[in-house]
């Protein structure tokens, strides 16, 4: 079952799914997932119970998408940062249920400005969660990074390791980091890393020993990975977020990051993917 409902207002559409294999929400604006629980599973994906809803702010947890830049834009630094995607109304272009009953919604964001590409993004919500974010309709020759900014719920962020970026270089960008361990990697406080160059068939894992599961993070199109947790000393001065909230999200992002220098020629689309497995380790 599919509804559409208006909990935050008019301005903020909501789909809810359930079904038999799983339950979630996605917000049109944004095209963003803010909610995914397989049956039998704790939720995965982590939504702030501070989080804003007001136009031109992004929604803090869920899935945002950094489209079709990430970071401040290189050409026009008055352009927001991340992109238009997650801070506009994307339109449900359709919907279908597949043989294995995953439910698969096509969302869909037309040029907002001149010369912008259009959009698009492919969820399908069953066991698994994947979703593929279209660039379409390049008009000219830009650069293009993007990612998806998956707010994974934890049972505490500190007490998990991240495997599958052992042998990745990265760049910290966390002005106040502490040391982590890191073989695996186990977040401690603020941490804020580019991980690149990350092949696109290696695997990501967060293992989260004290709910008795792993989540496996498989990309494609994606060149970069990103973790990030603020740390509760500044997610107490985020006013959409707050220092007990953080423990319980750890963000690892499917990314294509500037480094990549990825340029995108008139006619051509990028596709990048990120699929999300539930594994139960009891």
């Amino acid at each position: 079952m599919i509804t559409t409902e208006y909990p935050y207002g008019r301005d903020f559409p909501i789909l809810r799914i359930s079904t038999e294999l799983c339950t979630a929400e996605i917000s049109l604006y944004g095209a963003q997932v803010l909610q995914w629980t397989p049956t039998g599973q704790l939720p995965v994906i982590f939504m702030s119970p501070k989080a804003v809803f007001t136009k031109g702010k992004a929604l803090r947890g869920g899935i945002p998408l950094c489209w079709p830049w990430f970071g401040k834009n290189t050409e026009d630094a008055t352009l927001p940062s991340h992109g238009v995607a997650r801070i506009s109304t994307w339109q449900h272009a359709g919907t279908e249920e597949l043989e294995d009953g995953t439910v698969k919604i096509i969302l869909a964001l037309p040029p907002e400005q001149e010369l912008m590409p259009s959009g698009a993004v492919i969820i399908e919500l069953g066991k698994e969660l994947m979703i593929t974010l279209l660039t379409l309709d390049v008009q000219r020759t830009m650069p293009f990074s993007a990612a998806m900014h998956t707010y994974f719920a934890v049972s505490d962020y500190e007490q998990v390791a991240v495997t599958g970026l052992e042998e990745c270089d990265f760049t910290e960008f966390a002005a106040d980091a502490v040391p982590h361990c890191e073989d695996p990697l186990i977040p401690a406080g603020h941490i804020d890393r580019i991980y690149h160059p990350v092949a696109e068939e290696q695997e990501i894992t967060i293992h989260d020993p004290a709910w008795e599961r792993s989540i496996r993070i498989c990309r494609a199109g994606s060149g970069s990975a990103v973790v990030w947790n603020p740390g509760q000393e500044l997610a107490d001065s985020m006013g959409d977020l707050g220092a007990e909230a953080a423990r319980g999200f750890l963000a690892v992002e499917t990314a294509a990051v500037p480094a990549e220098n990825l340029m995108l020629r008139c006619g051509e689309t990028h596709s990048m993917t990120t699929r999300i497995q539930v594994i139960s380790v009891a």
